[in-house]
């Protein structure tokens, strides 16, 4: 059983018997991983405090076959978060952001995408971009990766282009024009297709170049999280803590 090693993202902890910590973690090699850290709940133990969430560490562990949680044996920190997790705001932020990972990715299956996404946005974050941005980006690019971002500039039923507001389908694969629209309760605004439109060609570091107000953030917010529901068929645990 040979030492492996592999650049990683602490997604969470949780304490495991007395001693130990379970660690849900996503590799740049091999995707969402679980890894048993054993003494990790000790003092002075080896792990320090690389195993904080969304800290970037070079994980060594040991994998077997047919085992759900490889063992960690060490950690070496990379890059710590610790200080995004003095506001409560954004710790809830980065906990759904975590659980979003989590509940969609497939257990290791490497995803080059969304690790960098997850990089991107906590180097985003820890340079002081507002929280909501950074979490309506990640929802849309989260999206766009797992092939679930419908289509938010053509009515899905009559193929129109849309020049004004429309809205999310029921199935939540596309949007509908005000002729075609019959249920409309979850309005794309034009305001929000501009800030679609602005993530699509923009990283996370920088900012529109127009002012949303944060009741669009809060609106875009409900579409994305609208479409993730669906497709989770579940309502994430940490989105009762979200207020925007």
């Amino acid at each position: 059983m040979p030492l492996e090693q592999s650049e990683a993202i602490i997604l969470r902890t949780e304490n495991y018997g007395e001693q130990d910590k379970l660690v849900v973690f996503f590799s740049r090699e091999k995707g969402l991983g679980r890894g048993l850290a054993k003494g990790a709940r000790k003092f002075n133990n080896r792990f320090g405090s690389s195993l904080e969430p969304f800290s970037q560490v070079r994980l060594f562990y040991y994998e077997k076959e047919k085992h759900d949680f490889v063992t960690i044996s060490n950690s070496d920190l990379l890059d710590s978060a610790f200080e995004l997790f003095s506001q409560i705001k954004t710790t809830w932020a980065f906990a759904y952001l975590a659980e979003l990972t989590e509940k969609f990715s497939p257990y290791r299956e490497k995803e080059e995408l969304l690790y960098r996404l997850l990089q991107a946005v906590t180097a985003a974050a820890k340079a002081g971009q507002p929280v909501e941005y950074i979490t309506r980006y990640f929802e849309f690019w989260f999206l766009k990766i797992n092939g679930i971002l419908p289509d938010f500039n053509r009515c899905q039923h009559c193929h129109r282009p849309v020049k004004s507001s429309s809205w999310l389908a029921a199935e939540r694969q596309g949007v509908l024009c005000p002729a075609c629209a019959h249920d409309q309760k979850l309005e794309v605004a034009p305001v929000l297709r501009r800030l679609i439109d602005w993530m699509k060609k923009n990283s996370p570091a920088s900012l529109p170049d127009f002012q949303p107000t944060p009741e669009d953030w809060k609106n875009l917010g409900k579409i994305f999280q609208a479409i993730i529901v669906f497709n989770l068929e579940e309502r994430p645990r940490t989105l009762d803590y979200l207020d925007f």
